[in-house]
């Protein structure tokens, strides 16, 4: 393995996505796990305390609505940490032979992409990154599953990288001409 890297690209945190796609998912999902204990709580209540129509639906409806609040804050700190913290302290090291994913002060990267085993790389931009100039690189990788029949396929994204058209660029140039 090389000591150097070719290229280290640092992605970009864009607060857009964190409003937008955090917001989103957070609304989502905890309307859901709202309404999942609306249900939940207005049939246990209504079966062990026997009432029937509106008898239990207002402390079923208080009940809703903090499982709504403490859901969608839990959720919207988790995206935050994923969109703004972490990407932030995200690192893409290319070397001649592999793609490292790490993160600042851990000793070790969190992800290890052999270039030799890359079956295709793709760059996609969405509305959100497009006018920044950034976008999402993704490596897809073969994986062996030990079993005869097809190889299945691993995806790898590295979201937000700056100049995205020449890190794919030089991440295809260093893939074997056999696995692509």
């Amino acid at each position: 393995m090389s000591d150097e890297p070719l290229r280290v690209v640092r992605p970009v945190s864009v607060p857009r996505q964190f409003w937008v796609v955090g917001g989103i998912h957070s609304a989502g999902a905890a309307l859901l796990l709202g309404f999942v204990a609306l249900a939940v709580v207005k049939l246990g209540a209504d079966a062990l305390g026997g009432g029937r129509g509106d008898a239990h639906l207002a402390m079923a409806l208080g009940v809703s609505a903090l499982v709504f609040v403490v859901s969608f804050t839990a959720l919207w700190a988790f995206h935050y940490w994923k969109f703004i913290k972490e990407r932030g302290r995200t690192t893409y090291a290319i070397y001649a032979d592999r793609v490292e994913v790490g993160v600042d002060g851990s000793a070790r990267p969190r992800y290890v992409i052999p270039l030799a085993r890359v079956a295709a790389v793709q760059t996609w931009a969405g509305p959100l990154l497009r006018p920044l100039g950034l976008a999402t690189i993704t490596l897809i990788v073969d994986e062996n599953t030990g079993r005869p029949g097809p190889v299945g396929h691993r995806w790898f994204p590295l979201p937000n990288v700056p100049e995205p058209d020449q890190t794919r660029d030089l991440i295809r140039s260093l893939v074997p001409k056999s696995s692509v």
